[in-house]
Parts: C-alpha cells; sequence; structure tokens
C-alpha cells in the first residue's frame, strides 16, 4: 500500500501549475459545437463528447463520465462515426492507454493499459459477447463497430461489476438493437456506404428505427468485403532462422507487396422490440453475425514435419496450407426494466442473453478444429432509494459457458464454466466529495467433461496420467474510490481496489498445437487465483477552452498469470507455456484538448495525449506483448458544411520484450480525413468523407500482437464513403 502511495506521489505535484492553465479564459470558454446558417450541427475535436451529459451505461447507477472516480472514456455521435474501423480494437487504438491485438486487418482485441485477453471484458449492451476471443488472438470479436451507439471504455479493474475477466478494464458496446425509450419521431435510420484503396473494401452498413409511444422496433444489417491488403514493406520482419531471437538492428528493407491470407468477409444483423407502459418496460432482440477471414503468416513459413503431417506431405519444408477461418454467432437478448418496482427501490433491471457460437479452422480445404461455445448470462440489478447522502444498487450475476474444441489439433479439453457472483455498489455525496465503495464475491466452478493428462503436476513425474475432474474458485473484488470537486470545471479523483481474478480453462487445460497462432501451448492445472492491488490517481478539467485529463497508476499482482516463451519447440512450433509469478504494471495518460476559437476561417481544435505503461515479472524479466509508449497530436476544423481533421501519432521502439519475444520498431503513424455535408434538411443529413490512413505509408507493427514479426498492419489506405441519417 505505501509503495502504491509513493508512485501517485507526483500526480499530486502536477496538480499547481495545470490548474493554473485550466483557469485561463474560462469565463470567455466558446461552446464545443458550431452550428452553421442552416442549423446543422458539427462535432468538433479530437476524441471530444459533451462530458456534462454523457451517461456510462456499464455501472448500474448511469454516472455522468465527469462524476466516476474510474477513468472512462465514452465515442459516440461524430467522434465514433470518425473512429469506426473493421474491429473494435482497431476502433479504440487512437485512444489514450488502449492499444490493438491485432491478427491483420480482420481480428483486433482492445488492450487496456498492457492487459489483455482474458483481462479484458468485451461486452454487449453489459452483456458478455460469448465468443472465443478472449481464448486466442485469432478469435475475432463477434461485433460490428458500425451498429454502436457509443462504445464505453473503463480503465482498471472493473470486475466489481463483471468479475474475473474484467480485471484489466471493460470495452462496453452500445447498441440499440432492444429500444431503450420510445421514438421521438415515427421512423428514424442511418446508413453507410465505402470503398477503400488498400485492400478493395466494399462495406455497408444500414439501421432502421420506428414504433409509438408505447412499442419501439429495430432492424439492421451490414456487409463486409476485403480482398489481401497492401503492405510497405515485406510480411517478414526478420530472418525466419532467427525470428525468436532479440534483434539490435529493427530495419528492413521495404519493397511493398500484399499480405497473403488477410482478406475478410462478414455480415450480419439484428431485429429487436420493445414496450413501454407506465413503471415497466421490456424487450426482445434476436443478432446474427458471420464472418470468414484468412490468418496471415502460414503461406510464408514452413515448419519441421511431425507424425501427424507426413501423409499430407511429400517432403519436409513444403509450404503449409494457407490457414481462414469461419465464424458463426447466433443470439438472443432479453430486458426488463421496472420503476419503482416495490418499496424501497427506484428501479429493477434485469438482462438475459444466450449465445451459440462457432468456430472453425480450415487448413487449406480441411477443418483443422472446430470451437465451439454456448454462452448463457444473466444479470440483475436493484437500485435502492437513497439513504439519506447515500444511493447505491445491488446485483446478482449467474453465467454459464460450454465450451468445446474438436480436431485433431484441439489444444483445449471440453469444459464447463459456471459463475455464481454478489455485487453491491453505493456512491455518497458529501458537499465538494464524492465516494463511491463496493464489493463482489464469486463462486467460479470450470468442470473437465473429458480425460486429460497433467503435465504441471508436482506430486508426480512430467507425462504420468492424472485424471481431473474440474476446479473451483472464490475471487473476492473490493473497491473504493473518490472524487474531490475542486471547482464546477475540475476535480481530483483517487481509486483504491482489491481484485482477484479466476484462472480460465484455457491457463488450466490447454496442451497441443493451436494451428492459427502457430504456437504450441501448454496449460498449468495447479494455477492460483491472481490478484491485484490498484491505485490511481487523476486529475480532470472538463469546462473552459481547456479540456483533459492527467491520471498515474499502479498495479501490483500477486501470482499474475502469462503465457512464458520457453525457447523451445514442439511439432515446429514455439512452446508458449501458462505461468505464474508476481508482477507489476506502472504507467499513465495524459489528454488534453485545446479550443482555439471561432474565425472567419472556421472553428478550430487541438488535441494532445501521451500514454505509457511498463509492466515487469517478480524475476525481473519484462511481461510479454506489452505496447509502446505514444504521443500524439491533432488538428481538427469545421465551417459551415466542410470539417476537416488530422492527426499524428508517434509510437516508440519497442525494446523492453520478453525472454525470446522479438523487438519492435517505432512508428509515426498519420491520418487525415475531410467531410462536406451534400445535404442538410430538418429530418434528414447526407456527407461525403473521405479519409486517409497511414499517410507516410509506414511499417507498423504491434507489439500487442503475436503476429507481430509476419504480419504488419495496412499500408497507405484511402476510404471514400456516404453517410446519412434521416
Amino acid at each position: 500500500m505505501r509503495t502504491i502511495l509513493l508512485r501517485l506521489l507526483p500526480a499530486l505535484l502536477l496538480y499547481g501549475p495545470v490548474q493554473a492553465l485550466a483557469n485561463t479564459d474560462q469565463d470567455s470558454a466558446p461552446d464545443t459545437h458550431d452550428q452553421d446558417h442552416e442549423g446543422h450541427i458539427h462535432t468538433s475535436g479530437h476524441l471530444l463528447n459533451d462530458l456534462e451529459e454523457v451517461i456510462v451505461q456499464a455501472t448500474p447507477l448511469d454516472r455522468r463520465v465527469v462524476e466516476m472516480a474510474q477513468s472512462a472514456t465514452v465515442l459516440k455521435d461524430a467522434t465514433l462515426q470518425r473512429e469506426i474501423a473493421n474491429n473494435i480494437g482497431d476502433t479504440l487504438t487512437r485512444l489514450p492507454g488502449l492499444s490493438n491485438a491485432s491478427f491483420g486487418q480482420n481480428v483486433g482485441r482492445p488492450v487496456i493499459r498492457g492487459m489483455q485477453g482474458q483481462r479484458v471484458g468485451v461486452l454487449s449492451n453489459n452483456m458478455s459477447s460469448g465468443d472465443a476471443s478472449a481464448v486466442s488472438q485469432d478469435h475475432a470479436v463477434s461485433t460490428e463497430p458500425f451498429l454502436a451507439d457509443q462504445i464505453e471504455v473503463l480503465r482498471g479493474p472493473s470486475t466489481l461489476l463483471y468479475g474475473s475477466g474484467a480485471i484489466g478494464g471493460v470495452v462496453n458496446m452500445v447498441t440499440h438493437t432492444i429500444p431503450k425509450e420510445a421514438p421521438e419521431v415515427p421512423v428514424s435510420g442511418r446508413a453507410i456506404a465505402q470503398l477503400d484503396s488498400a485492400s478493395d473494401q466494399r462495406f455497408g452498413g444500414a439501421r432502421l428505427d420506428f414504433g409509438t409511444d408505447s412499442f419501439a422496433f429495430h432492424a439492421n444489417a451490414f456487409y463486409r468485403s476485403t480482398d489481401d491488403y497492401e503492405i510497405p514493406g515485406e510480411a517478414e520482419l526478420y530472418p525466419e532462422e532467427e525470428s525468436y531471437e532479440a534483434h539490435d538492428d529493427l530495419e528492413e528493407e521495404s519493397h511493398g507487396g500484399v499480405l497473403g491470407d488477410s482478406f475478410l468477409e462478414n455480415n450480419g444483423g439484428a431485429v429487436g422490440g420493445a414496450w413501454f407502459g407506465e413503471n415497466w418496460q421490456g424487450g426482445i432482440a434476436l443478432t446474427t453475425y458471420n464472418s470468414e477471414y484468412g490468418v496471415p503468416g502460414h503461406n510464408d513459413h514452413h515448419h519441421e514435419e511431425d507424425e501427424h503431417h507426413e501423409d499430407e506431405h511429400e517432403e519436409e519444408g513444403e509450404e503449409e496450407a494457407f490457414v481462414f477461418i469461419d465464424l458463426e454467432s447466433d443470439r438472443w437478448d432479453a430486458e426488463l426494466i421496472g420503476r419503482n418496482p416495490f418499496a424501497g427501490f427506484e428501479q429493477l433491471r434485469f438482462k438475459a442473453a444466450g449465445i451459440d457460437y462457432t468456430h472453425t479452422e480450415f487448413e487449406g480445404d480441411e477443418v483443422g478444429t472446430v470451437f465451439d461455445s454456448e454462452t448463457f448470462d444473466s444479470r440483475l440489478e436493484l437500485r435502492h432509494e437513497p439513504w439519506g447522502a447515500a444511493s447505491g444498487a445491488f446485483g446478482l450475476q449467474y453465467s454459464n459457458v460450454d465450451f468445446a474444441a474438436e480436431g485433431e489439433e484441439a489444444f483445449m479439453p471440453n469444459t464447463e464454466t459456471a459463475t455464481s457472483a454478489l455485487f453491491w455498489i453505493e456512491h455518497f455525496e458529501f458537499d465538494a466529495w464524492s465516494v463511491e465503495a463496493g464489493l463482489r464475491y464469486e463462486d467460479v466452478d470450470i468442470d473437465v467433461l473429458e480425460h486429460i493428462e497433467l503435465h504441471h503436476d508436482e506430486d508426480h513425474d512430467e507425462g504420468e496420467d492424472h485424471e481431473v475432474d474440474g476446479v473451483s474458485f472464490n475471487p473476492l473484488s473490493l473497491s473504493l474510490g473518490a472524487v474531490w470537486h475542486i471547482s464546477d470545471d475540475s476535480h481530483l479523483s483517487f481509486n483504491l481496489s482489491r481484485a482477484e481474478r479466476a484462472p480460465n480453462a484455457q491457463e488450466l487445460f490447454s496442451n497441443g498445437p493451436h494451428v492459427a497462432s502457430q504456437t504450441y501451448e501448454i496449460g498449468d492445472p495447479h494455477l492460483d487465483r491472481e490478484s491485484n492491488l490498484h491505485g490511481e490517481i487523476g486529475f480532470r478539467m472538463h469546462g473552459g477552452n481547456l479540456t483533459g485529463n492527467i491520471i498515474l497508476y499502479v498495479d501490483s499482482f500477486d501470482d499474475y498469470i502469462y503465457q512464458q516463451n520457453t525457447g523451445e519447440e514442439e511439432h515446429g512450433l514455439p512452446v508458449r507455456l501458462w505461468s505464474q509469478q508476481d508482477a507489476e504494471f506502472t504507467g499513465g495518460e495524459i489528454e488534453l484538448n485545446y479550443d482555439i476559437g471561432r474565425f472567419d476561417s472556421g472553428h478550430w481544435q487541438l488535441s494532445g495525449f501521451y500514454d505509457r505503461v511498463r509492466a515487469e515479472l517478480a524475476d525481473g524479466e519484462n511481461v510479454p506483448l506489452m505496447p509502446p509508449s505514444r504521443i500524439g497530436l491533432g488538428l481538427d476544423w469545421h465551417r459551415e458544411r466542410w470539417a476537416a481533421s488530422t492527426n499524428w501519432i508517434h509510437a516508440s521502439g519497442h525494446d523492453r520484450v520478453a525472454t525470446y519475444e522479438t523487438r519492435t520498431p517505432g512508428y509515426d503513424l498519420v491520418n487525415a480525413e475531410i467531410s462536406w455535408l451534400v445535404h442538410h434538411s430538418d429530418s434528414s443529413d447526407m456527407e461525403l468523407f473521405l479519409k486517409g490512413r497511414n499517410l507516410l505509408d509506414e511499417d507498423i507493427r504491434n507489439s500487442t500482437s503475436q503476429l507481430k514479426d509476419r504480419a504488419p498492419q495496412i499500408g497507405r489506405n484511402f476510404i471514400l464513403g456516404l453517410r446519412a441519417q434521416f
């Protein structure tokens, strides 16, 4: 505890000069929106929203962003539309503290402050996404960013609300599949169509909302198709024979080309409806998501032949068949909300979802491995009436996941994971202070549905056969946060939490080759719970010309679970062993936005950010797959029907790598966008836009990706599109 407080002390020293800067010209602060002569409103500013009004729906108390002790960001409206990419990871990667665990352009899962996979919860309307994206980086998140009304990011432990899988943070995609209120107009909707230059992307999407005062209905659909995408240099960062050595020279010869097996085709849609009574409302929705995409990095590699491949290849070193994924996800959602349902409570909210998910890996024309998951998730929240200065909520959550992996290269046994949880959160208001406290208790049962062989049994010889029926854990999480409202436009926030995470089935029981990620994974059935002591202090300005925040944090882990690169090979694949030891994460984020003002030339805004995280294991080794330090600048302009923006991000070279992990070169990412409001009326808008991505044609490698040495990000790309709403 003392160590955490000492590490956070520098944030207090920043308060004086930053506050003095924030108070400059507050009386003359302009509005953050500009309205042209025809009444159309342009949302301006880089990643800006009206923080006074934005409600974070991932919390049962419906807190505004400025009221939260936990660091949070909400993307919505024009800001969200500008950032939308092929996947949710790439959509969020330009936010401070966010990175992307990419697998080419097709798969991207958010990384929050260096934590990814099972430590970051990806939700759809506060419920599980129900996919297998946390199992491996090649598994896509089964959501489409275009369909979101807003995307919420909670940085830091969120286990209190969402359990073990949120010890690093939460990303919640809020959609309108179940309408949340009666429509203001009988019919409304929006649509988009766009093409790009680097992958021949064809994308179209539309949504429709209609109803009456008592009933509301929603429908949406989308389709996306791309070819293999263009890259500025060679796919391989290092020679094959040296791919697991740390290099001092990070330069590579650049010839330009196309990344093989990086194609994508996905589609989906949803229908939903809701009814609204005097004190009750409810609704249901059905959603489908389908995706077929290539897994880069296989056609360019050779491997040592083993017994399983002797019949398939005539000679050692023959080129592998290309690998692609076929993903199908079908889900239903139901929701019931009651106002003043019974004495002492002002709101009841019940949600339930069922997801049927199948992920099939193909090696050429042959089925390699099939991952099948059936998920049921349910959540009950009861918000009580104010108790003096206190307002709060009680909650129950139950989820069940049946997971099966079938095929010769299935690296996990079939399992059933049942989680039951009870949580309580309470908020107190005291003059200039607000305090929030809570706790969560979980019961996690993982049953193994087949006979498995233990590899890490300390009481037996390695390789000896022992049967395991299952394991159980009881994580307990506590949190305490406070906000000191220094003025109407600024506050200091403090956060202290103790969170625990139960190991998952993959970490416990994996044992075999994973063809898509080209690794041989070995779990450890004797892993213990990992626990995290988190401390955070932040300063936020949310009024005047200058807005933004400064945050410093420390995460001290006991028994941190990680994938250790052993340097060994099995069946020609690098062996990665699930291991456990203490670890510490330290970092910070700065985000500032300055409203320059309105002039004859238009309305100008400037923005900037910096983020940094360092993570070390107790033995002095670096935690694998960590993001680099970044700095970014952005400039926004709009005038009447025109709007434009440009931003630059510099990522430093990542050389604080784990053993057998390669270094990653730094890069400069420059993006720009210009848009023209083609049509505007009281009931409809139509906007033409042109985006330029990676304008410097940089060879960009995500250090958080397992494919960083074989699959760079897309090269220079121009996106032309048309947006409409009515």
